[in-house]
């Protein structure tokens, strides 16, 4: 469509006259939404008459009124129908006459009174913005009927008084310039109603009305503000904070809110004597309840104040009421929301499906906000800097059911984009995890009990529990025999541990502190460097045996444990693990602490003389660097560089781009040197004792951009890619002169945040800094309208009973969903690289309940059951 449009658009701007009588074609504007063609004073004297000479520049524009353009689309229509069908395609479903009169209104749409109510301004009664548009089109209309009427009985006497005062106070000397510019209004009030951005210079309206147009689109239209979101009963809303001591699918739901929060009991036998109790508490005190509803409907408020009230109203809860037939139903007790019940949380922008999650509630006194935890975090794009969200509380047993079993948590750990996992801990508990499963950490026996305790804390039964790795001269284990501990009683009953070889992030080299021993032990080395290090995880039998864990196995990563405890045992397993390594590290971080000091950040002596070395020399590289940049001989002086960037950056956009590749040339191996010196072989404390290192190569936060800025320097500002402009004066800054060849004077930093930085410097670093922020906010915005855009056009697609992709219409988009009918959440695991990790855990993807089924005995009862029936 778009490119029939820009053929058609070119070829009429291309001809200037007619291809037939080779007569000049008239241009045709749109001037303030009126469409003008140009007229030739000559054409009025004589008909058809072509202007030459000094009648060529007699031009007027003149206005092409509505009927004149349905006439000639009518005509268009007739002759060039096919055009037309390609133009516009909907033209081909219009069951008229002319179809193309579909392009014209003859009517316009009057909602009811009750969407344009009356308002109260300071006690007087004002119409509202769109009766008062309605009421100037009706206006005009009868203006212009009466014009006619006139013009057609050749006298005004037809006429009431009131329109013939009307009539001379409109511009115009005749009645024709009268009733053109009448109807100029006209379409001028339509255009206001239809969409009040199309015609502003009107003064009709002191205010101007949304139009029928802004009533629609947008979030603040009537659709998306009032139709597809509104406000809602048995919601909350509040700030979230962290709490890393519930469990990652709970919610901690202040107590305030529990009170507000009410849910619908029917009274029985099995739980009238919880609910009495309830009752008793009324609605002030928690557990309480708010209301009863008898069978016919009615509901009885319980007082906070009235115990005997509270006390009667308890006691009558099994009783059927005197007019009341008992088929109808039984009692309702609106109790208090308790520790256990679903809730739906919600934080906006909900970009997909994992932005709504069901948690289980744990009610918390005397807090005021909703208490979330780490590791859903992903999920929900979620921080704790004030974020808020949205908690529902569903009010039946089968919104209950379907929150438990489709929306928990549990159900959610992969992303339905690719398959990834979504739930992951992070920061505190990636430190303390690589420091407990560090090779060399060792744990007494209260220690060890104390810390599998809270970690299994939601186990009900006996905790297996292994022996010590030392046994002389007192009992110790180690932590990787915790994290064993854990694995071994999070797997279901009848199920058998996982079996894993993967890798760590942290690298096997960031572990050697100090040069090989020689090899002794007999055979040939290990050809890899990773086998049996700290980089390696082995796993066999749900013992981890050798390797660190940090984020690849327990954060939001693919084929780390967590995730193959997923696959191999089902969400709840994985959720249950998250749990328990989250409170595991929680209360070995309580035990053994974990801080960040200035001695993490330190270079050695040596680091620091070469880095000092290098920073002087970079700052001599700025007249090499003009000089390689346009070619001239080293002899060349200061004032013959500054006069030829002076002219590159007056007039030649091209030779900015030269000279800022030259800098970067020089600088770039300099920084680098620099880096090499500082991090992380200069540091003062090297991994893994020093803390800053052990946060980044873990992954638990930072990068190594981040040290070396720290310790290192800042190197090269860059803004949209090149360097800080000069300004109108030639200065980079007014503490620079004019087209400096220093370094400095183009954004490079060669501070460093231990040590501080210029004030040009920090200048250059805020401008830097504010511009990620502008491309952030850009970004958010453009993203999420295209990201918007996706989804609704995809939002009817279907999977059918035939596994075929439908449209809403029925259409067929896929025969096979995604051409290969595989289910991307199902399907990770279906790769080269994972065969091996599915061969290693045979026995635990064996389904023990339906093998049984092939068991003689089992086999020989099904056949007597079957006779029997």
């Amino acid at each position: 469509m778009n490119d029939l449009l820009g053929a058609m658009e070119n070829c009429v701007l291309d001809v200037k006259e007619c291809l037939n009588c080779k007569d000049q074609l008239k241009k045709i504007t749109s001037v303030q939404n009126k469409l003008m063609t140009t007229v030739y004073k000559s054409d009025e004297a004589s008909e058809g008459a072509k202007p030459v000479g000094e009648n060529k520049g007699k031009i007027v524009l003149t206005v092409i009124l509505p009927d004149e353009s349905r006439d000639h689309l009518r005509k268009i229509w007739k002759n060039e129908k096919e055009f037309m069908s390609a133009l516009s395609p909907l033209l081909e479903s219009c069951d008229m006459e002319h179809p193309t009169d579909s392009f014209f209104l003859d009517m316009i749409p009057v909602p009811p009174p009750k969407v344009r109510p009356v308002n109260f301004v300071g006690g007087k009664l004002v119409e509202h913005p769109q009766t008062q548009a309605y009421k100037l089109i009706v206006q005009d209309c009868i203006i212009i009927q009466n014009i006619t009427k006139t013009m057609q009985d050749g006298n005004a006497n037809s006429i009431p008084e009131e329109a013939k005062s009307i009539i001379e106070q409109i511009q115009g000397k005749t009645l024709e310039e009268k009733l053109v510019l009448t109807w100029q209004g006209l379409q001028a009030d339509v255009d206001r109603l239809m969409d009040s951005g199309m015609n502003r210079s009107s003064q009709k309206l002191q205010k101007v009305c949304p139009g029928i147009k802004q009533v629609i689109e947008k979030k603040e239209g009537v659709i998306r503000m009032h139709m597809m979101g509104k406000r809602v009963n048995f919601a909350a809303r509040s700030v979230i904070t962290p709490d890393p001591c519930l469990n990652i699918e709970e919610i901690g739901i202040p107590e305030i809110f529990a009170k507000s929060l009410t849910y619908p009991v029917p009274v029985s036998e099995w739980n009238v004597a919880d609910l009495r109790k309830m009752v008793l508490n009324g609605p002030d005190v928690y557990p309480g309840a708010v209301m009863v509803e008898n069978e016919d409907g009615s509901r009885t408020r319980i007082s906070s104040t009235d115990q005997i009230q509270r006390g009667s109203v308890a006691k009558r809860l099994l009783t059927p009421g005197d007019t009341c037939d008992v088929s109808k139903g039984m009692k309702i007790v609106h109790r208090h929301l308790c520790s256990g019940d679903v809730l739906l949380l919600n934080r906006q922008p909900t970009l997909h499906r994992p932005s709504i999650m069901a948690h289980v509630a744990r009610i918390l006194k005397g807090e005021r906000t909703l208490r979330l935890h780490y590791a859903n975090c992903k999920a929900y794009n979620a921080d704790f800097d004030g974020d808020e969200m949205n908690a529902h509380f569903p009010q039946n047993e089968l919104a209950r059911s379907e929150a438990y079993n489709l929306l928990n948590v549990k159900n959610q750990y992969l992303v339905p984009k690719d398959g990834t996992p979504l739930s992951g801990l992070i920061q505190d508990h990636v430190v303390a995890g690589v420091h407990l499963s560090v090779r060399g950490r060792f744990f007494a026996r209260d220690e060890y009990q104390q810390l599998v305790y809270q970690a299994l804390s939601h186990k009900v039964g006996k905790i297996k529990l292994l022996p010590p790795a030392i046994l002389k001269p007192i009992p110790c284990w180690s932590g990787k025999q915790i994290i064993s501990t854990v694995l071994v009683n999070i797997v279901p009953d009848g199920q058998y541990p996982i079996n894993l070889t993967s890798t760590a992030k942290i690298a096997d080299k960031a572990w050697i502190t100090e040069e090989p021993r020689i090899w002794k032990g007999g055979g040939t080395a290990f050809d890899d460097p990773n086998t049996m290090s700290e980089a390696e995880v082995i796993i066999r039998d749900g013992e981890l045996l050798c390797g660190v864990l940090d984020k690849t196995h327990y954060g939001a990563t693919p084929y780390g444990l967590v995730h193959c405890i997923n696959e191999l045992h089902g969400g709840a397993c994985s959720s249950i693990l998250l749990t328990a390594f989250s409170k595991l590290f929680t209360a070995f971080l309580q035990r053994h602490g974990f801080s960040l000091g200035v001695e993490d950040i330190l270079v050695v002596k040596d680091a620091e003389e070469r880095r000092a070395r290098f920073i002087t020399h970079a700052r001599k590289t700025g007249n090499k660097a003009v000089r390689s940049a346009f070619n001239l001989p080293k002899t060349a002086t200061q004032n013959e560089m500054k006069e030829k960037m002076e002219d590159i950056y007056q007039n030649k956009d091209k030779g900015r781009a030269i000279i800022d590749s030259s800098y970067k040339n020089c600088l770039d191996s300099i920084t680098n040197k620099i880096n090499k010196a500082c991090i992380p072989t200069g540091l003062l404390k090297k991994f893994p004792h020093n803390n800053l290192q052990l946060m980044i190569q873990s992954g638990a936060k930072g990068s190594s951009v981040n040290a070396m800025q720290i310790s290192g320097l800042l190197g090269q500002i860059e803004l949209e890619g090149r360097r800080p402009p000069h300004m109108i004066s030639g200065k980079p800054l007014p503490s620079f002169a004019r087209y400096d060849t220093a370094p400095r004077a183009g954004g490079f930093v060669d501070g460093r945040f231990m040590t501080g930085i210029k004030p040009q410097e920090f200048y250059y670093h805020c401008m830097a800094g504010r511009e990620g922020l502008i491309d952030t906010a850009v970004k958010t915005s453009r993203s999420g309208y295209l990201q918007r855009c996706l989804v609704k056009h995809l939002e009817g697609l279907v999977v059918c009973y035939d596994l075929s992709v439908r449209d809403s219409d029925g259409s067929v988009v896929q025969f096979c969903y995604g051409e290969d009918g595989r289910d991307v959440m199902k399907a990770q695991f279906l790769k080269k690289k994972q065969i091996p990790f599915l061969a290693e855990n045979c026995k635990a993807l064996k389904n023990f309940p339906v093998e049984s089924l092939q068991d003689d005995e089992t086999s020989s009862c099904i056949t007597k059951c079957k006779k029997k029936v």
